[in-house]
């Protein structure tokens, strides 16, 4: 019969995935329990519901049936107590850490960092789309424009204005339902920004941290293009961000963007998957399909890194005019094969990373992007 001290120990290399720290260490193994060949463990999860529970049931039957004498786990997956969360966040924080709500334990914002290896490839257009339709679809969203340098989130949406402050925070600004914050609510348009590490970490941390965000499902980040001080300093400040990388489908973009998603495994960032924009171009007078950047570099690229790829944005030109236009493009073409490619994409990532999936039910209305019912 396999001891107490025997499955604790099994569990020890269980991590988990949000947190990537031993369960046993983080105390999320509340009770084990052995009658005989069968095994009753108790995990405390740290926030009711939790999107991941579906790991706790696979992974831990998984290990624990390999300790010699088990030969049935009966789990029960329970909540932390607030005493018990201030503990964790106790356990994970340092004198240095960066407090934000979205690093918080309790917290069920997930964050999705949109990036790409070069500039030009539409991470940008993506970010805003890819934003506007998981608002369509009926979650709340904000979006964070972390392209210091380059930001053009405020005229993609169609902003003016500087936000303003109450009870010590900002108030992002809000358009299309999101909410939004970026550098350039602060500075004049045509004006560069001209900052080293520091300063760039700096604002990133005043962006998370200082912005009064609310609660919202998804927190959409569009980052600067490459391998830089954001990309770092964002995993530091939320290790738990999931990154979707952009590519275009030719070879040498397929490359770079690979040198992006390394960044992130070298600082434990997770890449979710890969979005392949401008993937080919159907002309409206004679039917005909012309790849004018190539093909199968996004499938390349996801086949490298061992993600999937989350589906290809097709060649618009009507995409660039509403980027101008301040308006984003699902919400002005909601039958195009653009808008249907971007509802596809954040309903699978949605349903992936499991955000209120069971309270939401989405029916399809004359084409149109799905829309939330219940």
């Amino acid at each position: 019969m396999p001891t107490r001290e025997q499955i604790i120990d099994a569990l020890r290399p269980v991590n988990d995935p949000e947190i990537h720290r031993s369960i046993v260490d983080l105390g999320m193994v509340r009770d084990v329990a052995v009658n005989g060949g069968t095994v009753h463990v108790e995990i405390a999860l740290t926030v009711p519901g939790c999107p991941l529970k579906d790991f706790f049931n696979t992974e831990i039957p998984r290990v624990l049936k390999q300790v010699t004498g088990v030969q049935d786990v009966r789990l029960t997956l329970g909540t932390m107590g607030e005493d018990q969360l201030v503990a964790l966040r106790a356990e994970l924080g340092h004198p240095d850490a960066i407090v934000t709500p979205f690093n918080d334990p309790s917290s069920r914002t997930r964050v999705i960092a949109i990036g790409s290896g070069k500039g030009g490839v539409g991470k940008s257009t993506v970010a805003v789309n890819f934003a506007a339709t998981l608002q369509q679809l009926g979650y709340s969203v904000g979006l964070l424009d972390a392209d210091v340098w380059g930001f053009s989130v405020p005229r993609m949406l169609g902003i003016e204005g500087r936000p303003d402050q109450a009870g010590g925070k900002i108030l992002p600004l809000e358009s299309h339902g999101m909410r939004a914050i970026s550098m350039g609510m602060f500075v004049p348009e045509e004006q560069p920004v001209i900052w080293r590490g520091p300063m760039l970490h700096k604002a990133l941390s005043q962006f998370l941290a200082d912005v009064e965000w609310g609660s919202p499902d998804f927190l959409v980040v569009d980052m600067p293009p490459g391998t830089g001080d954001i990309t770092i300093s964002l995993a530091q400040i939320l290790p738990n961000a999931q990154m979707v990388v952009v590519t275009t489908p030719q070879d040498a973009a397929q490359k770079v963007a690979e040198r992006a998603a390394r960044v992130a495994e070298t600082t434990k960032a997770h890449t979710l998957g890969v979005i392949e924009n401008m993937a080919g171009f159907h002309c409206p007078s004679c039917g005909h399909d012309a790849p004018l950047f190539g093909e199968g570099g996004g499938e390349e690229l996801a086949n490298a890194l061992g993600v999937p790829l989350l589906g290809r944005i097709p060649i618009d030109s009507r995409l660039r005019e509403q980027s101008d236009a301040g308006e984003p493009f699902a919400f002005r073409y909601p039958d195009s094969d653009v808008a249907r490619s971007f509802a596809d994409i954040a309903q699978k990532t949605a349903g992936w990373l499991g955000v209120f999936a069971e309270k939401r039910v989405f029916v399809s209305i004359g084409g149109k992007p799905p829309v939330r019912t219940a």
